[in-house]
């Protein structure tokens, strides 16, 4: 009997305590999956905004109606403030926590970019996962409207245009959680996808933002950003490389050879880590394919070997150039000083390593190793 009256009070409970105190409907929320920063002259900053909304008649709501893709803006003193008059121009309470990119006016990332994405850093539900990208000399919101006027699904086709340049290694994707922490150590910098609009129609993955001091202070374009990316160690899946070996073959195509990376390695040795006269040695082996070779020939190890080292002392001498604007800039994109800091604590925290950084002599040692030729010889 006893365990009969446990049973009820048991199911009784269960009734009061079952359902979601905390659920987030989505009839309720504008959800925002793409949003957008500028910043002008008198320090005026406008947070930009896509998501769809619903257009039904009341007797279409039950299979849902269709969707048009919104752009709305708000300027206010701060990022929040912008926010909040924002809430003030949906009919519903917009939700950030599934956002998946921010794009950043090249203006804002000029400034010291940590003040205005403080307001992501405080909340509970923000998207620290979300993918950062400056957008090159206009505004960043009229990237997500001309997106929107081509009728695309904004969020998904700008990650799928950054994705795809990451899985070629043109450029290293960071999220907001991510660059937060190199934003607060001085050892390390970081780079951002730069993007521009060409003709006012096509949008293109331009290169790589250097980021120093949380600011924007130069960018890397082209094959130059693949190079880069490679240096810092992030190759990805594959990436495409186009050298001019020769300047005396006719017509000028046979001079050039076009690469596919295979595979990629990267290694920092320091050989003199005396801060005085600190001497540093990057070191990168690749594996690749020849993808073209219009001058042909690749039948004997020998024009392979001859090629192996044309290519690899081709590389370096872009290398050296990428690395020197690096250092002429401050920017430690390439993670220097936190390998040094690793190994050299006492001797690290005797200077200012961005000051150091501009100083040292790195050395960079490129091997290229073709390991296929194609099909046909």
């Amino acid at each position: 009997m006893r365990s009969k009256h446990v049973l009820v009070i048991i199911m009784c409970l269960c009734l009061g305590v079952t359902g979601c105190w905390d659920q987030n409907l989505l009839k309720d929320i504008a959800l925002v999956l793409t949003a957008s920063l500028d910043t002008d002259e008198n320090g005026n900053n406008t947070m930009g905004i896509t998501y769809r909304k619903v257009q039904s008649s009341q007797a279409e709501q039950e299979t849902g109606g269709t969707f048009i893709t919104t752009v709305l803006s708000a300027t206010g003193h701060t990022t929040r403030e912008a926010r909040f008059k924002l809430d003030k121009l949906v009919d519903q309470r917009i939700d950030t926590s599934k956002q998946r990119i921010l794009l950043i006016g090249e203006k804002m990332a000029e400034k010291q970019m940590f003040p205005y994405l403080d307001t992501y850093y405080r909340d509970a539900k923000s998207p620290l996962l979300a993918q950062p990208a400056v957008v090159k000399d206009g505004k960043a919101i009229e990237v997500l409207q001309l997106i929107v006027d081509q009728k695309l699904i904004v969020s998904k086709f700008l990650s799928n245009l950054l994705n795809s340049a990451s899985e070629e290694s043109n450029i290293q994707l960071e999220n907001l959680q991510t660059i937060r922490s190199k934003m607060l150590h001085t050892g390390e910098d970081f780079t951002l996808p730069y993007l521009s609009v060409h003709n006012g129609k096509t949008i293109k993955v331009e290169g790589t933002a250097l980021f120093s001091n949380q600011k924007k202070v130069t960018e890397i374009r082209g094959q130059d950003s693949t190079l880069l990316t490679l240096l810092a160690g992030h190759f990805n899946k594959s990436a495409g490389i186009n050298l001019k070996l020769w300047d005396h073959y006719k017509p000028d195509i046979k001079n050039y050879i076009s690469l596919g990376i295979t595979d990629a390695s990267r290694s920092i040795s320091f050989i003199d880590a005396n801060p005085d006269h600190l001497k540093v040695k990057l070191s990168l082996k690749l594996d690749a394919r020849v993808v073209e070779y219009p001058k042909d020939m690749l039948d004997s190890n020998k024009a392979i070997t001859r090629i192996n080292r044309q290519a690899s002392n081709h590389l370096e001498k872009d290398a050296a150039s990428i690395i020197k604007k690096t250092q002429s800039y401050k920017s430690d994109v390439l993670g220097i000083g936190r390998k040094y800091k690793s190994k050299h604590l006492e001797e690290y925290r005797r200077f200012n390593w961005r000051d150091l950084y501009t100083s040292i002599e790195i050395i960079p040692d490129i091997d290229v190793r073709i390991s296929q030729i194609g099909i046909v010889n």
